[in-house]
């Protein structure tokens, strides 16, 4: 039985849409890592992206919610992991399922086989964040967005993910962090 010629050219399309944008990801990538990133630059970003950064804000940040509203401090935690734990996983079965290596991997600056790249999982995870807060606190989102957009553009600086590695992450993180939300706290008011 042979397909209608519209059903396999729409596939092809799509493949060579989804080339394109690959190649244009890579020479985006390329220009930043040649032209637009000092080895100081690097480094300060390799550091953003070190969860260990930010250990002792988290503890004040913790203590200070707990202290000035614990009535609300396990809900607000509980939905914390759950989002957290939703958006870390989904990441690292996207990871899984993808399969594209690093840039460093790709430019043999590092060989391992399980660094894969698509999505960064840490712009899933500031993204989740920062949805998570505004969605809790009431605000609007972009008071939140300086910091899965620092966080995701040193992730491309520090050259760990491509820049669509970053977007895909984004994107997931929003998705996953508003699907959560808007069920808990729909059924858990604050």
């Amino acid at each position: 039985m042979q397909l209608p010629a519209w059903r396999g050219s729409g596939a092809l399309l799509t493949l060579k849409v989804a080339m394109f944008l690959i190649e244009i990801d890579k020479r985006v990538f390329e220009y930043l890592t040649l032209y637009a990133n000092p080895p100081w630059l690097s480094a300060f970003c390799e550091k953003l992206g070190d969860w260990s950064t930010y250990t002792i804000p988290v503890i004040v940040f913790f203590v200070l919610y707990y202290w000035l509203n614990s009535p609300r401090f396990l809900r607000f935690l509980l939905l914390l992991i759950v989002v957290l734990a939703a958006s870390e996983a989904t990441a690292q079965l996207l990871k899984f399922l993808v399969a594209r290596p690093r840039p460093a991997v790709e430019w043999l600056i590092y060989v391992d086989p399980k660094a894969l790249g698509f999505p960064s999982a840490h712009a899933v995870n500031t993204m989740a964040l920062a949805v998570l807060f505004a969605r809790w606190f009431g605000n609007r989102l972009y008071w939140y967005l300086p910091l899965p957009l620092i966080i995701g553009a040193s992730r491309v600086l520090a050259n760990y993910h491509y820049p669509l590695d970053v977007v895909g992450g984004w994107t997931i993180g929003y998705a996953i962090a508003t699907l959560i939300c808007s069920i808990w706290l729909r059924r858990f008011a604050p």
